[in-house]
């Protein structure tokens, strides 16, 4: 297989995959509880294993994953002190819109000054504050020779959750033995092979995750492709 992890390529390796393909992945998570079966930063591991089975596929290069690319919503006036109460239950972090917002911005436009033409947001992470956002700054990166596509899971197989089937049948699929049915538990009520109202001990599986991630180079691949497509006529136009 061919390296395509941003960090790990030498020399002439990346421009070289850019002569190829010009295509950045840009996988984004953030670091928070996932119950007893999945790792902290599930989000962010998931959308880079993920990125890379895609870049193999569909050419381009991958960025390392980002844990720090999550948001929940900000502060409400006047209740600050409960929105802190929250994100510490939840082991979130506090960032912003404004800052989440800020960094996709200059990332994307980072990327197209180095010479990427087509940019995939692959967000692990997806309450619709954040897909909200990132939808909207893709939008506005987008032009001037460059596509942003913003994507999330739900997209392209129809259903998504935080810690349930979905996910955790993606990760089965992405990393062998990344998901630890035997632990699977309701924290609230303490029964096994719950968590957050589904049976994801019964209905998570590595099959699941393969139709998904199936679902997902499908959508991903028509996408670049049309991506390219619109850029090749905006080209000739200014031509």
């Amino acid at each position: 297989m061919t390296e395509r992890r941003y960090e790990w390529l030498y020399g002439d390796e990346l421009p070289r995959l850019m002569r190829e393909r010009p295509v950045a992945w840009a996988p984004l998570g953030v670091l928070e509880e996932h119950g007893e079966h999945l790792p902290w930063g599930l989000d962010g591991l998931k959308a880079h294993a993920a990125c890379l089975r895609l870049a193999e596929a569909i050419g381009g290069v991958v960025l390392p994953a980002c844990h720090m690319a999550g948001i929940h919503g900000d502060a409400v006036p006047g209740r600050e002190a409960e929105w802190r109460r929250g994100a510490e239950a939840a082991a979130d972090m506090l960032y912003t819109q404004a800052t989440f917002r800020a960094l996709m911005r200059e990332t994307f436009h980072g990327l197209a000054n180095l010479g990427f033409r087509v940019i995939v947001a692959y967000t692990g992470h997806y309450p619709s504050v954040q897909t909200d956002a990132l939808r909207e700054v893709a939008n506005e990166c987008s032009g001037s020779g460059v596509a942003v596509i913003p994507f999330w899971e739900p997209l392209a197989c129809g259903g998504g959750d935080h810690g349930g089937k979905w996910e955790t049948s993606i990760f089965m699929a992405l990393r062998e033995g990344g998901a630890r049915l035997e632990a699977v538990a309701d924290r609230r009520t303490g029964e096994p092979g719950h968590y957050r109202g589904q049976r994801v001990g019964e209905t998570a599986s590595v099959a699941l995750g393969e139709w998904a991630l199936g679902r997902i180079e499908e959508y991903l691949r028509d996408a670049v492709d049309d991506a390219f497509r619109r850029l090749g006529r905006t080209c000739e136009q200014d031509a």
